[in-house]
């Protein structure tokens, strides 16, 4: 071969050369930013994750901050209708009282007070009063024993002065549920029991559930009640108002007891 032809194999050996080592250098260059790419892909990608992370985080606490912020609001308002009922549970019950001294009609109390009264029918005020004085007539009575000849007084009227609504009806019915269950355990337990009424009938008495009593007087009629006195020895007296219970009728009793009844009064605790 002529030292031409060598010269040429030379020159072309060196520019393979330096074609593969351009290639491999920019191969280097080019992988080295597609790496840089996908660091930088992942860095953005974290970057959102941190910002959604972070908006959902602040949603949640605006959102507790917001609730609190409409419990506490509920509580005061609360508050401040417990404040506003007792001012004129208060109110009516000082109307309630001077009518009832003066004689006055309980129908011309304020339409406030009939409301409040209403309100405490419908809350179950009326009823768990009721229960309460009902039981506590029954635990007295299980202390002592009854001997011959002692009887118990019960006035068996319902009075109803308050305008009737559902809730009030329906507390009409428990009432007198309550009432006639008192009657019958105490004639169980073996005492004399006496009806007092101001014109109710055997008939009708027996209609609402009452039986085998010992007597049965009107509320007007003092001869009754003297001969009633004469044969019974009266060891309580139930009544559902107090002219039943003190005045002109009273009893020689050893206890007296008041049931609530549904007038205004009674719902307001002034007797």
């Amino acid at each position: 071969m002529s030292a031409y032809a060598h010269q040429m194999e030379r020159e072309l050996s060196g520019l393979t050369s330096r074609g593969n080592s351009e290639m491999g250098s920019r191969f280097s260059i080019d992988s080295g930013c597609y790496m840089t790419s996908l660091a930088a892909t992942i860095f953005i990608a974290s970057l959102v994750t941190f910002g959604v992370l972070m908006v959902t985080l602040l949603i949640a606490i605006s959102t507790m901050l917001q609730s609190c912020e409409n419990k506490n609001s509920g509580i005061i308002q609360v508050q401040q209708r417990l404040v506003v009922d007792d001012e004129s549970l208060s109110y009516c019950r000082i109307l309630s009282l001077h009518s009832n001294l003066n004689s006055l009609d309980e129908e011309e109390l304020p339409l406030l007070c009939r409301d409040v009264a209403l309100q405490r029918i419908k809350q179950g005020i009326y009823l768990r009063e009721l229960n309460f004085t009902v039981q506590m007539v029954l635990t007295y009575f299980k202390t002592i024993k009854p001997m011959n000849m002692d009887a118990v007084v019960m006035d068996i009227d319902d009075i109803n002065l308050i305008k009737q609504e559902v809730y009030v009806e329906e507390a009409k019915h428990q009432r007198s549920k309550l009432i006639l269950e008192l009657y019958s355990k105490l004639r169980s337990q073996g005492y004399s029991m006496v009806l007092l009424s101001r014109n109710s009938t055997a008939e009708q008495l027996k209609s609402r559930g009452y039986s085998d009593w010992s007597g049965l007087i009107m509320r007007e009629d003092a001869r009754q009640k003297e001969e009633l006195e004469r044969h019974y020895r009266i060891v309580g007296v139930i009544g559902n108002h107090m002219d039943v219970l003190t005045g002109q009728r009273s009893w020689q009793s050893k206890r007296l007891f008041k049931l609530p009844s549904l007038t205004y009064n009674d719902i307001f605790g002034l007797q």
